[in-house]
């Protein structure tokens, strides 16, 4: 969240990055993104898990075009995901995106998500 929210392109184009998508929907901000977090399929092996995590970004956008205003913001998005680095963390791979939806809240918005599956490794005993 702090690479996406410190990104200079998100921020040129007004994006507030939050966790939950009910206060996006409900808020008042014209573009937000939410990094909110999917399943999480762990398979185990001797000392070590091997995770596989989706990690979900919606954006929530109040925009004539709703749908157009969501592909800049997962334009500039992607390559920060992609290029996230942490500890034990094996890749970083594109999953499905979500087909747009829409909410009748204050004028209208828009609601779609991208997906992605952060591959890492854990100690059995931790998260």
């Amino acid at each position: 969240m702090t690479q996406l929210q410190d990104d200079a392109q998100l921020q040129a184009i007004d994006v507030q990055i939050e966790r939950s998508v009910f206060d996006a929907v409900s808020g008042s901000e014209a573009r937000v993104l939410v990094v909110h977090r999917g399943r999480d399929v762990p398979t185990q092996d001797i000392g070590v898990t091997t995770r596989e995590c989706i990690v979900m970004l919606t954006a929530v956008v109040r925009d004539t075009a709703p749908d157009r205003a969501a592909d800049e913001i997962f334009e500039r998005a992607h390559p920060v995901v992609m290029a996230f680095d942490a500890p034990g963390l094996l890749g970083v791979t594109e999953g499905p995106t979500d087909e747009p939806r829409a909410a009748d809240v204050e004028g209208g918005v828009g609601v779609i998500t991208v997906q992605y599956v952060f591959q890492y490794q854990t100690p059995t005993a931790s998260l």
